[in-house]
């Protein structure tokens, strides 16, 4: 019988393996992304409050508690009409603020929850019996990483797009493995290390709580401070995290299909098999004109993801030190 979703029973060498792991995720993670992660939260909350302010200004409350107070205030006898109308501009101003930003949690969780629904009605959910030898490997992932409850794994197809990625509900979180990455596994490459990795590099993101609300959410309040959150922290926050999961990648697997995973990402699901490694490092680290990599760094500040020189410097690091986030 299926046992999706609950962790599997205890397993003591699943258990040892689990404890170095995890030592290894805790020394190896990016040393920015706590810093960052709080910076985001700073500036969030700035963001929230800049919310709330301009919302009050739009009722033109602080006008109006100006001109209540230059009037002398709450006076003796008066009708309160006019105090009344001050308080009721003063809890309809902030109110508002307070209630945009509930909004905007409100549609966050609905957005996720369509994500997941779209899974539900157009995916393929990973199984003993759909993709076994992917659900072995969930199982153990699970373990290994002391999760409480398996992430759900998907497989769709999406017209070509090499891609996966996690995502969370409450109650849950999910993975999408693009069918697309899943071919290389069951096709004419046969190589599940390399959809191994990519997995792992998701059950990355679960674990280090990437995709939860809490921290999730303050880097979209962020995004609200046009130069310094938009442009600035939240890149940098998002790259942070995928050194980090690219190191819980390398801890889950060994190292194995680490450079090959690039290598797919770069030439595609068909082509990587056909790249040599070393002629792919040798080009992907030689040394360029000062205006290459002037361009070059300015791809990097506007990506989400750490661009593949930067990524591939990190992963073959023997040292395993924090990849470079500009």
């Amino acid at each position: 019988m299926e046992n999706i979703g609950i962790t599997p029973s205890y397993d003591p060498l699943l258990a040892e393996r689990g404890n170095r792991t995890r030592g290894e995720i805790r020394r190896t993670r990016h040393r920015a992304e706590l810093p960052l992660y709080i910076a985001c939260s700073v500036i969030g909350c700035i963001g929230a409050c800049f919310m709330l302010f301009y919302l009050t200004e739009e009722f033109d409350v602080i006008g109006e508690l100006k001109k209540f107070l230059e009037s002398g205030g709450f006076k003796e006898g008066s009708t309160g009409f006019l105090e009344l109308f001050v308080l009721i501009l003063l809890a309809t101003g902030f109110l508002s603020g307070i209630l945009s930003v509930i909004f905007m949690v409100v549609m966050y969780v609905i957005n996720v929850y369509s994500i997941y629904a779209q899974q539900l009605s157009y995916s393929i959910r990973v199984s003993e019996t759909n993709f076994p030898e992917i659900y072995a490997k969930v199982r153990e992932y699970s373990q290994v990483l002391g999760l409480r409850k398996e992430p759900e794994v998907f497989v769709q197809q999406m017209n070509g797009e090499l891609n996966a990625f996690t995502c969370w509900v409450p109650g849950r979180t999910f993975i999408q493995m693009n069918a697309e990455i899943v071919d290389i596994a069951y096709m004419e490459n046969k190589d599940f290390d390399t959809v191994f990795f990519v997995m792992a590099h998701e059950f990355g993101h679960v674990h280090l709580h990437h995709v939860q609300l809490l921290y999730t959410i303050w880097p979209n309040l962020a995004m609200l401070v046009p130069f310094l959150g938009r442009v600035i922290l939240s890149p940098l926050l998002q790259r942070s995290r995928e050194y980090s999961a690219d190191r819980v990648a390398q801890a889950l697997t060994g190292g194995t299909s680490q450079l090959r995973t690039m290598m797919l990402l770069s030439a595609g699901r068909h082509a990587y098999k056909y790249v040599s490694p070393a002629d792919y490092l040798r080009e992907i680290t030689r040394k360029r004109l000062p205006v290459e990599r002037f361009a070059v760094w300015i791809t990097n500040l506007l990506a989400s993801h750490p661009i593949m020189p930067y990524r591939v410097a990190a992963i073959m690091d023997p040292a395993k030190k924090s990849g470079r986030l500009l």
